[in-house]
């Protein structure tokens, strides 16, 4: 799904007003009724018996709030209306619908026009609800005088039950930080869910905004879909309708030669946890042969708990050309014999678990500058690449040997370990773009809400997930999950959406069973042959 610019939203409300053709009125009732629907599914029952207080704005987020109110009189408990006089100018539709609010007996509405007449109001419990429709997307500067007191008391009063419509008060759709306009923290609604209308905004993918956006739902408002589809946007919403695109159900005939065979270079001593997590989680989700080059240390280990796997020993020492016997607990570089073979893999997957040692750096040096197809780099493998930026001399930058079409997925500070530092989320986001572009590489940024760009400048932003993910191992889990299924066929782009699907989703389901707290990465691994069967 396409994310839009505040401006697009503005032009595919004018676009659908012309076309469809609808009045702004009306566009603007249709609008409402898919959140008072929302509304009316979530409280089900217990409608009747609770009490909101809907905070509108003079512009036409104001407007929706006064449609809610309408609609919402005939169900809830008892319904407040307040009317935040920031200025005095109010919109045509605002108008419209506050002529029509006047006339509801059940509603009390009260115009607020400064900080004593919010002392007057009582919010009391938790039946107790908050709608804030202050300002919509269209804003373009930081709130003042009852605007900004009205936001705070909100955020003092609300005991988290609030209601945003299409955006939290005093967040900006698309940039938060620049020189243009900076937040307010104190001056931003502090939502627990927010109701945007037919696509989400751009701020909804940063880390940095969830505390005020809480759980985000997309209503589709029948804005003019042809219109959209020419829009140009290069920020997308990762969605279960482009996975299902993606997905290559697999035939009778096929044989585990069809389904690739790849090599995980992972783990050291202390870290063959990760090699185990990345190698069980690329044989789970379906790869047909599986190569795993460890340290000596870990190969009984990965033989005993994961029969399925390969495993090659690493006990060689390039340098001497010979056995190294005592160096059991790094990977070394590789033979001459074995640099050759591992020209015919399908794709390799290296960094979890392997640690920065010397000898490992010129392992993965080798790798680079061996072969030419794509391939998947993770942890300690960007920790090496970060130790080795040359940014004076680019034919000694070891970023410059990665192959292109390849996968990297570090977390923020491996990224900007590897990348440097950005004055605001969305100048990283600007900088994730441009690398994506200058090196063609796809790099997977991750958090809870992970970024994926890609060569062409298309950015995907993935909700998939729980916070329980949050923790040592998941990110081995991924590795697998990806190299497994660019090895199976999948290209770049449709490994890096798939292996993000599956290993969030496989997140919730973990999260479900077994709770965020309590959850394992390996449990993201026995979930993901349900996730599979889901799609």
């Amino acid at each position: 799904m396409k994310i839009l610019s505040a401006n697009q939203m503005r032009q595919a409300d004018q676009e659908t007003i012309k076309n469809e053709p609808i009045s702004s009125l009306a566009l603007m009732e249709r609008a409402s009724k898919k959140a008072f629907y929302w509304i009316q599914n979530y409280f089900a029952q217990n409608l009747i018996n609770t009490e909101f207080h809907i905070f509108c704005g003079i512009g036409n987020n104001g407007g929706d709030g006064l449609v809610l109110a309408r609609l919402l009189s005939n169900f809830a408990f008892q319904i407040n209306v307040y009317v935040v006089n920031f200025s005095d100018k109010r919109s045509k539709d605002f108008e419209a619908n506050f002529e029509r609010i006047k006339e509801i007996s059940n509603v009390q509405l009260v115009e607020l026009k400064e900080k004593a007449d919010l002392e007057k109001i009582i919010i009391s419990n938790q039946n107790n609800w908050i709608i804030d429709a202050i300002f919509g997307y269209g804003l373009n500067r930081v709130p003042e005088k009852i605007a900004a007191k009205t936001i705070e008391f909100i955020n003092q009063s609300s005991n988290k039950n609030i209601i945003s419509i299409d955006i939290p008060s005093g967040l900006f759709a698309d940039e938060n930080q620049s020189k243009k306009q900076h937040f307010d923290k104190k001056i931003t609604i502090k939502a627990a869910h927010t109701l945007t209308f037919q696509s989400p905004k751009l701020s909804f993918f940063f880390d940095e905004y969830s505390e005020f956006i809480g759980n985000f739902d997309v209503l589709d408002i029948g804005l003019d879909k042809n219109f959209i589809e020419k829009l140009d946007s290069q920020n997308y919403w990762l969605t279960p309708q482009k996975i299902k695109q993606i997905y290559k159900p697999r035939t009778r005939t096929g044989h585990k030669g069809t389904f690739g065979h790849a090599l995980l270079i992972v783990g050291s001593y202390g870290k063959i946890g990760a090699a185990q997590l990345s190698t069980k989680a690329a044989l789970r989700s379906g790869i047909g042969l599986l190569s795993v080059r460890t340290p000596k240390c870990g190969v009984g280990i990965l033989q005993t708990a994961i029969p399925e796997a390969m495993v090659l020993v690493d006990d060689f020492d390039q340098e001497n050309k010979k056995s190294k016997k005592k160096n059991k607990y790094i990977l070394n570089s590789f033979s001459d014999e074995l640099l050759e073979k591992i020209k015919d893999y399908k794709t390799i997957g290296i960094g979890c678990g392997i640690g920065t040692e010397k000898q490992t750096q010129k392992l993965l040096l080798q790798i680079l500058k061996t072969i030419d197809y794509p391939i998947v780099i993770d942890a300690d493998a960007l920790n090496i690449l970060s130790q080795n930026r040359n940014y004076e001399n680019d034919k000694q930058d070891w970023l410059n040997f990665v192959p292109k079409n390849s996968i990297l997925t570090p977390h923020p500070k491996e990224f900007e370990r590897l990348f440097g530092k950005t004055f605001s989320v969305e100048k990283r986001h600007e900088l994730l773009r441009d690398l994506a572009q200058k090196h063609q590489f796809y790099i997977l940024l991750k958090g809870s809400f992970s970024a994926l760009a890609l060569p062409n400048g298309d950015i995907y932003h993935s909700s998939f997930g729980d916070i329980g993910m949050a923790t040592g191992g998941s990110g081995d889990v991924l590795t697998g999950i990806i190299t497994s299924l660019l090895a199976q066929g999948y290209n770049s782009e449709e490994s890096l959406l798939l292996g993000v699907f599956l290993h969030g989703k496989a997140g919730e389901l973990a999260a479900k069973n077994k709770s965020s707290e309590a959850m394992l990465p390996s449990d993201l691994i026995e979930n993901i042959c349900t996730i599979f069967k889901l799609i």
